[in-house]
């Protein structure tokens, strides 16, 4: 592809891409170990990049070459997909490595990708990648939550305790693919599927499934900072993150997963003493409880009020009861419970973010249910 003359080239190391500047005062931003050949590079030999007569990039050491043009029509690598040679299974979870200065890839990816901008905020309308987005950002310490979405605070400072890597990766992924910079073509189509725009990185996986996704450059890019990828391959601790997603066209069963099933088994034998009291509340219905949905607003009283209008008779109080303290065991598992670590501490707790409607922690509230609570059917629904 023809492009204007180069001015020069370099490794910009916090967000890994190769920049490109040309005479004309434009650039070009390739994520560095999308590219055949560098993957496995140190940033140091990345960092070595020659431009050779104006037209190719070289990397000595790697023995690496690319055609300036190859890259601005999106061309990557030689192959559109490459094996990522590594167990279908592994013995346990593998929590995620991170490269430093993973955060402000981050906070720039969310505040330019939610809805509102800098200066006047963002709101999440009510959608699930935007409200998880927004509280990300909160947890970073960019913003105070507000009842639509985050205010930026006027002096943002990262906090000294920082969410959890795999929490904050979710988050992105939800984002990213709720504005289309991250798709998934099916596994059997997927060599016959468009990318997503010129420049965009192609990842995916052996095992089960070829999982196979499209991602933005930007989204590459923050995906490796949280240790997701390796040049254009899934890391190993990226495959229990994606449960938690599940994108349909995957069609991910990890039910059968020995790590799955070992999970399950922990969070039932190790349940907390605190965890165990809030679920046995949930498998109970009293009086009280009733009274207070069937209350009118009128005769409620001092009533605890509920959000929603009260059904007028017992059997809707009892069937809404039980739609709510399903979402409240959920709840547990969103705030308290990770496969990587089962139960959380209430301090390992404070770094994870409440990440709701998610696949696996909804799996496993109802084996743990349906194993600890056989006769309180609407848990395990």
């Amino acid at each position: 592809m023809p492009h204007p003359p180069t001015r020069g080239v370099q490794f910009n190391t916090p967000s890994g891409m190769i920049v490109v500047e040309f005479i004309n005062g434009s650039t070009l931003m390739v994520p560095a170990r999308s590219l055949q050949g560098l993957a496995t590079g140190t940033d140091s030999e990345i960092a070595e990049v020659q431009l050779l007569d104006g037209s190719r990039l070289w990397w000595k050491q790697l023995d690496v070459t690319f055609e300036i043009g190859m890259l601005m029509s999106g061309t990557f690598s030689a192959n559109s997909f490459a094996p990522l040679a590594r167990q279908t299974y592994l013995e346990a979870s593998v929590a995620l490595v991170t490269a430093p200065g993973w955060p402000e890839p981050v906070i720039r990816f969310l505040s330019d990708n939610l809805p509102g901008s800098r200066t006047s905020g963002w709101h999440h309308d009510f959608l699930t990648a935007y409200q998880v987005g927004c509280e990300t950002l909160v947890a970073l310490g960019q913003a105070v939550e507000t009842l639509d979405g985050a205010k930026p605070r006027d002096k943002p400072e990262l906090p000294e305790v920082l969410p959890r890597p795999d929490d904050v990766a979710v988050a992105v992924i939800y984002l990213a693919a709720q504005n289309g910079l991250l798709t998934f073509p099916k596994s059997d189509h997927a060599s016959r599927l468009p990318r997503l725009g010129s420049g965009n990185v192609e990842a995916h996986r052996l095992g089960n499934g070829l999982w196979v996704a499209h991602a933005h450059p930007e989204v590459a890019s923050v995906l490796r900072m949280l240790g997701m990828l390796e040049g254009d391959q899934w890391t190993a601790a990226a495959e229990t993150v994606w449960w938690r997603d599940s994108p349909s066209e995957w069609n991910i069963d990890f039910t059968n997963d020995l790590r799955f099933l070992r999970a399950v088994d922990d969070a039932c034998d190790r349940i907390p003493d605190r965890i165990r009291t809030e679920i046995d509340r949930f498998s109970q219905i009293t009086e009280e409880d009733i009274a207070v949905h069937t209350a009118s607003p009128q005769d409620a009283g001092n009533l605890k009020t509920v959000l929603r209008s009260p059904p007028k008779t017992r059997e809707q109080a009892i069937s809404t009861i039980l739609w709510i303290r399903q979402f409240d065991f959920d709840e547990l598992f969103y705030k308290f419970w990770r496969i990587n670590n089962g139960w959380l501490s209430p301090d390992e707790s404070r770094r994870a973010l409440n990440i709701f409607n998610d696949p696996l922690a909804i799996a496993v509230r109802r084996r743990v249910a349906a194993r600890l609570y056989p006769h309180v059917h609407h848990l395990a629904d």
